[in-house]
């Protein structure tokens, strides 16, 4: 698969809940939208999991254009910021308990509802 240049799939998740399940779906939509995949994951002293080293990998080993982003303070707000500030960002990905408040009742209620592209949210059951 070769990315269509200037299109990204932004996958947002936290170490614990970056399973193979939410791999494959981000994987399967990169493929569908024809997109490379930039993975935001907090920064800090977790080590990433076997799972997303892996993933990558063959991602990479693919010809999938995949970048790993580590961002300190990784809430709904800062991914807003960052999928609205990269212009290549059409869709962004996130384990649905990694949400925080995706409703709300007033605009200010919910970070989400600033977001530019479409948000996907997926159930990231353990494998």
């Amino acid at each position: 698969m070769g990315a269509r240049p200037g299109r990204k799939l932004l996958l947002a998740t936290s170490v614990a809940h970056c399973t193979r399940r939410l791999l494959a779906a981000a994987q399967s939509l990169c493929e569908r939208m024809d997109a490379g995949l930039d993975i935001l994951v907090p920064d800090g002293g977790d080590k990433l999991p076997v799972t997303m080293t892996d993933f990558v990998q063959e991602l990479h080993q693919a010809g999938v254009v995949c970048t790993l982003t580590c961002m300190p303070d990784m809430g709904p707000r800062e991914i807003v910021s960052y999928a609205n500030s990269h212009e290549c960002i059409t869709t962004v990905v996130i384990a649905f308990r990694d949400s925080g408040n995706v409703g709300g009742t007033s605009k200010s209620a919910s970070p989400w509802r600033k977001l530019v592209c479409p948000l996907v949210m997926i159930e990231p059951n353990q494998d």
